[in-house]
């Protein structure tokens, strides 16, 4: 690989150069024309001075009128223009060839800059353009014996020192990420997913990436910050199938049966081929454990004791790359009535620094008894990012509203994106 390399760039080098030295090389054919005609254009002056000469002397010894004189001047002066015509005088080509002899020391010059330039900016010591340094980091990598761990981490060991002297060579980090968990060092893994995350913070798969390596070096178990990764990843893309599947996996282990049905039904749609099969294996698993222990479906052992939240809706609120506020501006998000009173049915507060976020609506949520989403069939989401910071509206708010919900029916996740304030609408 590298012996082909050089010979191209060899060959590339010298094409290049050819291109600035070979005027220079035939420019001499034309200089040597260009003497031939001025010796020319000597002769022919010397015959029209001679001319000239000889009609003086008549127009002075009278053998010719003044007018005639006038006339064959005339006509001796157009035969002379006639046989110099677009040919350059011999004082300006030669102080033409002066000039262009100094000049052709530019072009010279720059043809050898041609490799020298090359040089600098592909090889290592220099700017290390693409050098082919990274070629071969990568084609060990992809031709890596899967088995030998300790081959893979000196080759992963050139790469991350590569990346230090490259620190724009986002892709060169994505692979070494990949490559980190794919060698279990998860750690390694989440803090390159992460730093790329921050980069690139409305990347969903880079978001579910730094999630499940968060997941797997904590010992496969939703911590607070594995927690914290999912939810971004899901305000992203609520259908990540990564992020179902390990939520539906830890419901599961927490005996969490529902729950863990809700996650992988929720996974199926987005599930292909042999992994569409598993799911829909766990799910069947699922329901058959649930019908054993005399449950019904949706209910876990001992869940009546437990407060039902009974309706909810989820709501992924997203702001608009036009809306510029504050990271500590005051979002709300509420449920209202179609038809009935103002007062939300259900609200939650955060931050306009964690948009967009994945959020829970439900009946706990009421703020008086009796006025909760069990008590309307028919509602609206609000998303109002508040200029005050109280719930008040104001026309300089940002607010975005969906459509009609009839909660009667089964609704997905319903997405609202902020761009407008309220006196725009």
């Amino acid at each position: 690989m590298t012996t082909w390399f050089w010979i191209v760039a060899v060959l590339l080098g010298v094409t290049a150069t050819g291109f600035v030295l070979l005027p220079l090389y035939l420019k001499p054919l034309f200089v040597k024309k260009s003497r031939k005609d001025n010796e020319r254009d000597l002769v022919n002056v010397g015959l029209y001075e001679e001319r000239l000469a000889d009609l003086n002397v008549q127009l002075s010894d009278g053998g010719i009128a003044a007018d005639e004189f006038a006339r064959m001047l005339n006509e001796l002066q157009r035969n002379l223009l006639d046989d110099t015509r677009d040919e350059t005088p011999y004082e300006t080509s030669h102080v033409d060839q002066t000039v262009s002899a100094e000049a052709a020391r530019l072009p010279l010059v720059l043809a050898l800059l041609v490799p020298l330039f090359a040089i600098l900016a592909y090889a290592d010591f220099g700017l290390s353009w693409g050098a082919i340094a990274d070629v071969e980091i990568a084609d060990e990598i992809r031709s890596a014996d899967p088995h030998d761990a300790s081959t893979k981490r000196r080759t992963l060991e050139k790469l991350a020192k590569r990346l230090e002297q490259q620190t724009g060579n986002h892709e060169g980090r994505f692979m070494l990420g990949q490559s980190y968990l794919n060698l279990s060092e998860y750690e390694k893994a989440a803090e390159i997913f992460g730093g790329l995350f921050e980069k690139f913070g409305g990347d969903a798969s880079l978001a579910s990436y730094y999630a499940e390596s968060l997941f797997l070096a904590d010992a496969r178990k939703i911590t607070p910050r594995v927690e914290a990764a999912i939810q971004k990843a899901l305000a992203l893309n609520p259908h990540e199938l990564k992020m179902l599947e390990i939520k539906g996996m830890d419901a599961f282990q927490r005996g969490d049966l529902p729950v863990s049905l809700k996650y992988f039904s929720m996974a199926l749609p987005a599930a292909e081929g042999q992994r569409a099969e598993l799911i829909r294996g766990v799910i069947a698993r699922i329901e058959n454990q649930q019908q054993q222990t005399g449950q019904p479906v949706g209910k876990t052992k001992g869940e009546a004791a437990l407060p039902d939240t009974g309706r909810s809706l989820q709501v992924l609120v997203e702001l608009s790359d036009s809306v510029t506020v504050g990271a500590d501006s005051t979002v709300f998000v509420f449920v209202k009535a179609v038809k009935g009173p103002p007062m939300p049915l259900a609200v939650q507060r955060m931050k306009a620094s964690v948009l967009p976020a994945l959020i829970k609506l439900d009946e706990s949520m009421a703020m008086m008894p009796g006025m909760g989403l069990a008590n309307f069939d028919e509602v609206q989401v609000v998303a109002r990012i508040s200029s005050s910071g109280i719930a008040n509206a104001s026309p300089d708010d940002y607010e975005a509203r969906s459509g009609n919900i009839d909660l009667t029916l089964a609704t997905s996740v319903i997405k609202i994106t902020i761009r407008k304030r309220i006196k725009d609408q």
